[in-house]
């Protein structure tokens, strides 16, 4: 059956029966007098207007094998010009069950055809979409008796057949009925105008049909739907852009009264242009800052130039192949791709989670170093899964790497050479791993050379072979820790101690130290101190006097005793 609006009021009223306060005087008849009017508490739980209404079936399922009748009051409508019965009615038979119309104009009880007909050769079978509005032409001859008939057969039941806000008209009272109203589907048309065809009919003549329409972003209008052959009336919706849901609805009439199709809500369907298929990635939990994604192009009569893929709201990845590399965030991250087309985006894709542990590095110490020195950095990460010979570390230009030793998986030790030339600033620290590059944003500051911490002095400046000693060491800057001093090849730093800004260090000098200059270099771990260096002298043996008194003897004594002492000195060194 099709729905049709309300009634326009632009006709009389001759008589009406609301049935909310009385049962209007209708009167059942038939095999089990099941009409009743009351309360509805079954079929649609509730009357057209009110709580109300005749049914068979008012409390619940009908009984078969019956006819049942319910017949209006008398009515006269002789003084009336173009009488018409009109009702709502909802109904759910079970099969082989019927009802309809029968009206007596006093020649005998004859079906009465509804304006637009029976949905079935038996009447009103199966189920209704709903309440429908009904209306019937009625004789002006003679006194008119109505009625509505109901047959079950014996086989199955249904919930029953509801009557509601019955009234008699005279004059136009039958809103025209549109029995087609063209659905579009979805397209990939783009800016091209999309054509809308109904059918409709009425019982004095369909005066204008107009499609309403508006978008999900912002557009609206109207269209004068011009007449065709058959009934039809053919709109034309205005083109839209990609991404747009056009919503729609037609309302034909025939002057006095009008009709929207559909009832309620909207028909509408959406332009756009088609996502990329099968968009996938690693499966599995993972560990690493990115993750390769791959999928297939959409299928479109229309050219992809690129796509686009999009994360959390945000653009993470363009390219014009079908895979792409995309950051990782840990968690759950979900992917979804686009096609980029000459006309606009296309849809996005079905998503793709990767659920990933996020490699990162943590922090730096020292985080600062000066131009000219050397330092040992340490790199604390987490999930970095650090792996000897397999990470890369780089500062930048100006900081060469001399060697990384990864002490586990969390921690590294980076040995740096600054050159004394490096440009002063801010560093990012990037650390390559298996899972992909780590970042440290402006983690290291290279500060000028002129404050560098360093060496400033040695007293002594000067040692010989096979001396032994204490030193008193200079610096500027701050010590970790008590460092380890280096003196250069052959001479040992044996206790080391600060004493404010000074080292002093008790040192022993091989008889075999090479002679000359010796780089000093402190250590405390994190940073290498230099600046000044240490004089080894070869060792010189004592002049000896051979001049004494009392003749040779004790000049020769004395020459003996000479050589014995280089040689204990020599054995001493030997040993």
């Amino acid at each position: 059956m099709i729905l049709l609006a309300a009634i326009c009021l632009a006709s009389e009223p001759v008589r009406g029966w609301g049935l909310e306060q009385d049962d209007g005087g209708f009167q059942p008849g038939g095999d089990l007098l099941q009409w009743r009017w009351g309360t509805v508490s079954s079929g649609p739980g509730a009357g057209y207007d009110g709580r109300r209404a005749w049914a068979v079936g008012l409390t619940g399922n009908y009984l078969n094998d019956s006819v049942e009748t319910l017949t209006l009051p008398e009515l006269d409508l002789r003084s009336t010009a173009k009488p018409a019965l009109s009702f709502q009615h909802w109904h759910s038979l079970g099969d082989g069950d019927a009802g309809w119309v029968e009206v007596n104009d006093g020649t005998g009880w004859s079906r009465a055809d509804p304006i637009y007909g029976y949905p079935t050769a038996l009447g009103w079978s199966g189920s209704s979409v709903g309440w429908e509005l009904v209306t019937i032409e009625l004789s002006t001859l003679a006194p008119v008796q109505v009625r509505f008939v109901f047959e079950a057969d014996l086989t199955g039941v249904g919930a029953g057949w509801f009557l509601d806000t019955l009234a008699v008209w005279d004059g136009d009272v039958t809103p025209p009925r549109v029995s087609a109203l063209d659905v579009l589907p979805d397209s990939e048309r783009i800016e091209e105008a999309f054509e809308v065809q109904a059918i409709v009919e009425d019982d004095t003549g369909v005066n204008g049909v107009t499609l309403l329409w508006q978008t999900d972003h912002g557009g609206e209008g109207t269209v004068l739907m011009t007449p065709g052959e058959g009934g039809s009336w053919v709109g034309l919706l205005p083109g839209q852009p990609p991404d747009t849901r056009v919503s729609y609805h037609a309302l034909a009439t025939d002057g006095a009264n009008e009709t929207r199709q559909p009832t309620a809500g909207e028909v509408s369907f959406r332009v756009y242009l088609p996502a990329p298929e099968a968009l996938q990635g690693p499966s599995g939990r993972v560990a690493a800052v990115s993750a390769d994604l791959t999928w297939s192009p959409p299928v479109s009569t229309h050219e992809v130039l690129g796509y686009e893929v999009w994360s959390a709201e945000a653009l993470v990845a363009s390219t014009t192949d079908t895979f792409a590399t995309v950051p990782l965030t840990g968690g759950d991250d979900r992917f979804w791709v686009r096609g980029v087309y000459a006309e606009g985006e296309g849809d996005f894709s079905e998503p793709f989670d990767v659920q990933a542990i996020v490699p990162a590095l943590v922090s730096l110490s020292p985080a600062q170093g000066w131009a000219g020195e050397e330092l040992r950095l340490e790199i604390v990460g987490d999930h970095a899964l650090f792996v000897q010979d397999e990470v890369g570390v780089a500062f930048g230009e100006g900081v060469e790497v001399e060697s990384v030793t990864v002490r586990d998986v969390d921690r590294l030790r980076v040995h740096v050479r600054l050159d004394p030339a490096a440009t002063a600033g801010v560093r990012d620290v990037e650390v390559d791993v298996a899972g992909g590059r780590l970042t440290l944003p402006a983690a290291f500051s290279v500060e000028p050379d002129a404050s560098r911490p360093r060496l400033v002095s040695i007293d002594p400046d000067r040692v010989e072979q096979g001396d032994s000693g204490t030193l008193r060491i200079g610096f500027v800057g701050s010590l970790a820790v008590v460092p380890e001093v280096s003196l250069g090849e052959g001479v040992v730093a044996e206790v080391i101690e600060v004493d404010g800004d000074e080292l002093v260090v008790t040192y022993s000098v091989a008889g075999t130290a090479p002679v000359g200059e010796h780089d000093v270099q402190v250590d405390d771990g994190s940073r290498i101190f230099d600046g000044v260096s240490l004089e080894v002298r070869d060792w010189r043996a004592p002049v000896l006097n051979t001049c004494g008194s009392g003749g040779g003897v004790p000049g020769a004594v004395g020459v003996v005793a000479a050589v014995a002492l280089l040689r204990r000195r020599r054995l001493g060194d030997a040993g």
